[in-house]
């Protein structure tokens, strides 16, 4: 998106040529992004022996959370899926971006050893928001991808925003951004906070009640949500979102698929995709107010919706008198836009919730 000029004799320039055709190896490579310097010695130790293990981790989890489902590796697809999603947030330029933020420095080798300390940071709030897995096998449009390969989304946070041009991404803490991670070209991983499918119509600015790092955390791996369809209009917009918070590099295997921005019905930023846009179906989602797990000789822990160790913390008591209306809401509406649209409601098995 950003050619190199060519300078040419008596002071002109030429931009060089932006499309390239390359093969996945070869896509948004960088010289020496991970490389720590010993005096004269350079070493790649974090790209073998820290990417190495997460790489292999994530090329068993992306495939398992494409074709999810509660069978033998969910725990440990669950687990590799978090760890991958937050090395690739962090392991591109924009994401070292946010480390330099993160960690106060502007040192690049300084900037790489805090990656050790902070590429887990966002890995208790997204594992407490709904994750849903949306495909667009039948849409002519298919998902690209960037070198900014996990987002975010807010409706409010513009990208031309104070915030953006700070940390390169919307902050996760607010309870209106949404994580995107396309797992293939028919495939994405969305993530989006409790309290935002409870009450869609908060203010998507306000952060999340107690966003905790690094925090002990439960997630019910049979309420991730699976084989929702989304229709073409909302694969360009997420193209379009993509491609928007990219550092530098888009890429996909049709070459009009790359510029989504040519078929978008809507571009302004909280306008995208209509009303729906990015929103799990708050009919899947269970009003659930606390987990517990353990118990007999084992620890056990206890969390309740918002992470809070107690369950009935006043916090979460006052919010959950407010969610609960406005979920009831949500969920109406889902039923009238399907009524609308000509189409039954989706059966809920009762076990589900």
């Amino acid at each position: 998106m950003k050619p190199d000029a060519i300078r040419l004799p008596g002071g002109q320039s030429k931009l060089k040529k932006s499309m390239y055709v390359r093969g996945p190896v070869k896509c948004f490579q960088e010289e020496h992004l991970y490389t720590l310097h010993f005096g004269k010695h350079a070493s790649d130790v974090i790209e073998r022996r820290f990417f190495g293990r997460i790489d292999a981790i994530g090329e068993k989890s992306v495939p398992f959370f494409a074709d999810y489902g509660m069978r033998d590796g969910v725990h440990e697809a669950f687990r590799g899926m978090m760890d991958y999603a937050a090395a690739q947030l962090f392991r591109t330029p924009k994401g070292l971006k946010l480390l330099q933020v993160l960690a106060g420095t502007s040192d690049h080798e300084k900037t790489l050893i805090a990656m050790g300390h902070y590429w887990q940071l966002y890995q208790t709030i997204w594992s407490e928001g709904v994750l849903e897995v949306f495909n667009c096998q039948n849409s002519r449009t298919k998902f690209i991808i960037s070198d900014s390969p996990v987002t975010g989304y807010n409706c409010q946070v513009f990208p031309g925003s104070q915030e953006v041009a700070t940390y390169g991404i919307a902050l996760f803490e607010r309870i209106g951004t949404r994580t995107l991670f396309p797992l293939d070209r028919e495939h994405c991983l969305c993530i989006t906070n409790l309290q935002y499918v409870r009450n869609p119509k908060v203010n998507p600015l306000k952060m999340r009640e107690n966003p905790r790092y690094y925090g002990q955390g439960l997630c019910d791996l049979r309420k991730v949500q699976r084989g929702r369809e989304i229709e073409e209009d909302e694969v360009i917009s997420i193209n379009y979102v993509l491609k928007t918070q990219a550092a530098r590099y888009v890429a996909s295997t049709t070459e009009e698929w790359l510029y989504p921005e040519n078929k978008l019905k809507q571009r302004f930023w909280s306008k995208l995709g209509g009303r729906y846009f990015l929103q799990p179906d708050p009919r899947k989602v269970s009003f659930t107010t606390g987990i517990i797990t353990g118990g007999g000789r084992g620890r056990s822990l206890g969390t309740n919706e918002y992470g809070h160790y107690n369950i009935d913390d006043p916090r979460a008591v006052a919010l959950r008198e407010v969610e609960w209306k406005t979920f009831q809401g949500a969920k109406a509406a889902w039923d009238e836009r399907d009524r609308r649209a000509g189409r039954a409601p989706p059966p809920i098995n009762p076990d589900y919730l």
